[in-house]
């Protein structure tokens, strides 16, 4: 599913002030163009432009890309483009065709994936429970992290009872707002960072907002209240949603534990049953890594 954020968004002007209160993908473009001098001292803008070419082949369906492709699409003149991108392949990060012209993304992408993952044990932790979810109730089940304004799928289990899936993958996007998955994300989040999410789900989402916000805040209460949320018709027109947050320790983000299912598979009696098991998951998850986490401080 693609992203909705535009990656080829610039801004003539010099950065102002309120350049501080943006994130890092938005502070390097406001100073994608030459002459642009950035007012941060520990922000290196080369890392962050090339860190944003390597995003660009993450958008679309588009495997491969030209260096003048490239360069159109994150905003950047064609030599400073095709400094990066020689760079870029140099270390692995992408793979150049001398037969089509064109780059793709490289091999050490994978590995860099694959660490990411790696330290939350994810494959012997958190899949025997995704497999039981997707089994026991017939349903897609997902461990889910936040992307900006996107939530991103990180492990997924589909049932072998059923012929019904989701058809999403791991890597696979939906919305953060209008999501049970995303509502379960925002939850936990404190206050201020709510606020700033807010901020830019309401340019993303500009007609809906006020009934978006509205699901959003339902959804914070119900975990508030029983531990996870649900969401009916949500970001398919047919398809229910239950989710239940997933806090790491040691200060990790918030993750989210899934399950969804077209309507009919997934009524409001069901989507109860499976929050409180989800529920029940998430803190037995949480127990064992603490365990893990308080076993390691004493060796």
């Amino acid at each position: 599913m693609k992203s909705h954020e535009d990656i080829s968004a610039r801004s003539d002007r010099p950065e102002t002030p309120d350049d501080s209160a943006l994130s890092p993908r938005d502070r390097v473009r406001r100073r994608r163009q030459s002459g642009i001098v950035s007012k941060d001292r520990d922000f290196v803008n080369a890392l962050g432009r090339g860190l944003v070419v390597l995003e660009a082949f993450c958008i679309g369906d588009i495997t491969w890309m030209s260096g003048m492709e490239v360069a159109e699409r994150v905003g950047l003149p064609k030599p400073t483009t095709s400094r990066l991108l020689q760079a870029l392949t140099g270390l692995g990060y992408l793979h150049y065709s001398t037969r089509r012209r064109q780059y793709r993304l490289g091999v050490a992408v994978l590995s860099l994936g694959f660490a990411a993952r790696e330290p939350f044990s994810i494959n012997d932790l958190v899949r025997p429970y995704l497999k039981e979810l997707a089994d026991t109730y017939n349903v897609h089940a997902s461990l889910a992290g936040r992307d900006r304004l996107d939530v991103i799928e990180l492990e997924v289990c589909h049932s072998l009872n059923t012929l019904m899936t989701l058809r999403l993958e791991v890597g696979s996007r939906i919305p953060l707002a209008g999501t049970a998955t995303g509502h379960a994300l925002i939850a936990p989040l404190p206050q201020t960072e709510i606020d700033y999410l807010f901020l830019h789900l309401k340019e993303r989402h500009q007609k809906h907002w006020d009934e978006l916000r509205l699901s959003i805040e339902k959804g914070r209460q119900e975990v508030a209240q029983d531990g996870f949320t649900k969401a009916s018709a949500s970001w398919s027109t047919d398809i229910n949603g239950v989710a239940a947050p997933l806090i790491f320790p040691g200060g990790s983000p918030v993750y989210a534990l899934a399950c969804g299912a077209p309507a009919r598979h997934l009524p409001a009696t069901k989507q109860r049953a499976i929050g409180q098991r989800l529920v029940a998951i998430a803190r037995e998850i949480e127990g064992r890594l603490q365990a893990g986490e308080d076993n390691e401080r004493e060796s």
